[in-house]
């Protein structure tokens, strides 16, 4: 699947929001949905998600790499959809780059998170209040 460019719009809200919403399915396409509050954008085409995931995110990302991430700006009154596919990572270069993250905002200085996520957008999708308003 083809790798999409984030716009810097997008990036400064996904920066700028306290959190945003991570979506996993298994093969059996049962979604999960956990909050993400420690997040980043790593470069034009790549977020990171930060924390202690369920294991149930790990085992779908194992069977199924479509991810979904939502997030909504409340000052715009617009939600933001980013696809992307995902990869859990427990260590190596993409790990270590999460823990600094989070050791940055956290306000326990020995933070560790249990992994971190790293996804590879291939769309994005902007919803807002109104008659069918949703673009790509």
């Amino acid at each position: 699947m083809p790798q999409m460019i984030i716009p810097d719009e997008l990036k400064k809200i996904f920066e700028k929001v306290d959190s945003v919403v991570f979506e996993t399915a298994g093969k059996e396409g049962n979604q999960n949905a956990v909050q993400v509050f420690w997040k980043k954008v790593l470069n034009d085409k790549t977020v990171l998600l930060i924390g202690d995931f369920t294991k149930l995110n790990e085992k779908d990302l194992i069977e199924d790499r479509d991810v979904r991430i939502s997030y909504w700006d409340p000052e715009e009154e617009k939600g933001y959809q980013i696809k992307g596919i995902g990869r859990y990572h427990t260590d190596g270069s993409i790990y270590e780059v999460g823990r600094r993250i989070m050791i940055s905002k956290s306000k326990k200085p020995d933070s560790a998170p249990e992994g971190v996520i790293e996804v590879i957008v291939t769309g994005i999708y902007i919803m807002r209040p109104g008659p069918c308003y949703y673009r790509r």
